[in-house]
C-alpha cells in the first residue's frame, strides 16, 4: 500500500481490507473485492475465460487503431479503449475448437457521432500500395472538410495491424502503403473518420483479399485486393465473414485481424 498527500487529504493506492484504491487517467477510484469467489471451472466458464483471454490479446494488437477510433467514446464510458472494443464487439467473437473466431464483416474499430464517408472498392497502385476513393458526405449530415479519414489494414498471417496516414475529408481519395512482407497474403481493410476534437465515425468494413505480387506493372491501377476480381466486395454488398484467428503465422489458413498500427500526423 502506498500513501500520498493531496489537497491536505491522505490518499492511498493499493489494497486495504476488502477495498482496492487506484488511480486511472488522473482520477482516484476505488472498488471492492468480492467476498466470495466460486470457481466451479465448468465447461461454460472455461470457454468464456478462453474467449476473454484471446479477445484481450486480439484487442491489444490493434490498440493504436483503437486509440484513434474509440478514445472519446471510451473516455465518456469511463473505460479503456480495449474494454470498450470488447463490449462493442462481443457478438463478433466465439470459439471454434478452442481458437478465437471473428466475424470481421461486423467488427467495429471505431465508434462515435461523426458523419462517415462511403468508401469505394480499393485499387492496387503497385504490389504493396492501394488507393481508395470515397464519397465525402453520403448521409448529407453536417461535416467539416478538415475531418481526417483513415484506413486500417490487418494481415492475419503476420498478425499485425497498420494504419494509413490520414487525408482530409475534402480530398475524396486516400492511398496506403502496406508492408511488403504482406505481399501474397490476405489483408482486411476498414476505414473511418476522426474530427479535430478526436471524435470518430463508426468504422466501415471495406473488404478483404490477397495482395498480388504481379499487379502494379501496367499503366493503369489494378483491381482491388481480392483473388477474384469479379466477386470483389464493395462497401454496399460485403457479406460478413467469420474466420478463425490463429496466433502463429505458420498455422493461419483463413483471413482474420489483429495487430500494431503506426499513428500518423495530419497532412498538410
Amino acid at each position: 500500500m502506498k500513501v500520498t498527500s493531496k489537497s491536505n487529504h491522505l490518499v492511498f493506492s493499493g489494497r486495504l481490507g476488502p477495498t482496492v484504491n487506484y488511480q486511472w487517467r488522473g482520477r482516484w477510484c476505488a472498488r471492492s473485492l468480492p467476498s466470495h469467489y466460486n470457481d466451479a471451472r465448468s465447461e461454460a466458464q472455461l470457454t468464456q475465460r478462453s474467449i476473454f483471454k484471446q479477445t484481450v490479446a486480439f484487442a491489444s494488437k490493434a490498440r493504436r487503431a483503437l486509440k484513434l477510433g474509440l478514445r472519446t467514446v471510451s473516455q465518456n464510458a469511463q473505460m479503456t479503449e480495449s474494454n470498450y472494443f470488447m463490449r462493442l464487439n462481443r457478438r463478433c467473437f466465439s470459439l471454434v475448437e478452442g481458437v478465437l473466431a471473428v466475424d470481421y464483416g461486423s467488427l467495429l474499430l471505431s465508434d462515435g457521432p461523426v458523419a462517415p464517408v462511403a468508401f469505394d472498392a480499393p485499387q492496387m497502385i503497385d504490389e504493396s500500395t492501394l488507393a481508395v476513393d470515397f464519397e465525402k458526405n453520403p448521409l448529407h449530415r453536417s461535416t467539416k472538410s478538415d475531418d481526417l479519414v483513415y484506413l486500417v489494414a490487418y494481415c492475419p498471417e503476420h498478425d499485425a495491424f497498420d494504419v494509413s496516414e490520414p487525408v482530409y475529408r475534402r480530398r475524396s481519395h486516400l492511398e496506403m502503403s502496406l508492408n511488403e512482407g504482406w505481399i501474397g497474403h490476405v489483408v482486411h481493410l476498414w476505414g473511418f473518420v476522426v474530427d479535430n476534437a478526436g471524435r470518430a465515425s463508426m468504422s466501415q468494413y471495406i473488404g478483404s483479399g490477397t495482395l498480388d505480387a504481379t499487379v502494379g506493372n501496367g499503366d493503369e491501377p489494378d483491381s482491388a485486393i481480392v483473388d477474384d476480381i469479379n466477386s470483389r466486395p464493395s462497401i454496399n454488398n460485403i457479406e460478413s465473414q467469420t474466420v478463425t484467428h490463429r496466433r502463429t503465422s505458420s498455422s493461419v489458413t483463413s483471413p482474420q485481424i489483429g495487430g500494431s498500427a503506426s499513428m500518423a500526423s495530419p497532412p498538410e
